[in-house]
């Protein structure tokens, strides 16, 4: 699953005299691009798969910046303003600053029209919800992982063996829950995939899109 990283945009750091000076949704005035705030360790990586498979234009109108959390950058006052939680990633669009992962890999496939209407948006939204919540804790909360994970993956693992991905296309749906599922052999090598072997199947469909080896599974390995 190892790939090359893509190269990253250098990041723009405005300056003092544009940047918020009160807690508000904190336009950064001097940038006129979309900005995700990232780090390339966090789930930042992410959006960045989700944004390299939307396309040239996505990939054009959002710069990812890249904060420095050893400087405490995600602490900084002008940043507090665009994310009162100091958290990573956070995407800012105009007025609209969105932090939680989900929600920005929600907007995004809104933004440009992937979910084009209120059925597409409750199902995308579905899936997405499930990697955040059902996904993640039944596999990555110790306390909940040995009575929840095999129901979870188990009922999972019937979704790959009918179809491709998880909504018969690739779409959010697969980025919101293939990137947990691609997190697992880096950061918990000792849980055994092997009883969902459409689970992994899937998540080898995934790792070779050219998308996600650039951006996530190049940090997930």
């Amino acid at each position: 699953m190892r790939a090359a990283l893509r190269a990253q945009p250098t990041r723009q750091v405005c300056p003092a005299s544009a940047r918020p000076s009160a807690p508000s949704t904190g336009r950064n005035e001097c940038c006129d691009a979309m900005k995700l705030y990232s780090n390339p360790t966090s789930k930042g990586k992410i959006i960045e798969w989700y944004i390299q498979k939307l396309g040239e234009k996505a990939v054009a109108e959002v710069e990812v910046v890249n904060l420095n959390m050893k400087e405490k950058e995600h602490k900084a006052d002008w940043f507090l303003q665009v994310n009162p939680f100091g958290k990573v990633p956070t995407l800012s669009d105009g007025d609209l600053n969105l932090f939680e992962s989900g929600a920005i890999l929600m907007y995004l496939a809104d933004k440009y029209g992937h979910c084009p209407d209120a059925a597409s948006r409750g199902i995308a939204a579905k899936w997405t919800l499930f990697g955040n919540s059902t996904l993640v804790n039944s596999m990555f909360v110790e306390q909940f992982r040995e009575t929840q994970m095999p129901a979870t993956l188990g009922t999972l693992d019937a979704y790959p063996s009918t179809r491709e991905y998880l909504e018969g296309d690739f779409s959010v749906s697969d980025v919101a829950v293939g990137a947990y599922l691609l997190y697992v052999p880096a950061l918990l090598p000792q849980l055994d995939l092997s009883p969902y072997p459409n689970v992994l199947a899937y998540m080898a469909r995934l790792a070779a899109r050219p998308a996600c080896a650039a951006t996530l599974a190049s940090r997930a390995t």
